[in-house]
């Protein structure tokens, strides 16, 4: 997709396509959905029944993290320069 038929749009001072913005966020709901819905399993394992929803909040909030980290190795902004 070449830049003129682009969609971008400006986020927090950053300009990014509209297909990068969204593949973005797939990654990180994604890596997100998938910590939360392993916490069972993994406090299955543990035997610590007790630590499912603080393991659910917390995993979730790291599937988010590393989602955001692959998103900005991934995805680079559209800066615009302006000289003056």
């Amino acid at each position: 997709m070449d830049k003129v038929s682009q969609n971008l749009y400006e986020i927090f001072g950053e300009v990014i396509a509209e297909r990068d913005f969204l593949k973005a966020f797939l990654i990180t709901a994604a890596l997100a959905f998938l910590m939360y819905f392993s916490a069972p399993q993994i406090v299955k394992m543990l035997g610590r029944e007790d630590l499912l929803n603080a393991l659910r909040v917390t995993l979730s909030a790291l599937g988010a993290f590393l989602g955001f980290i692959v998103s900005t190795a991934t995805i680079e902004p559209k800066r615009i320069v302006e000289e003056e």
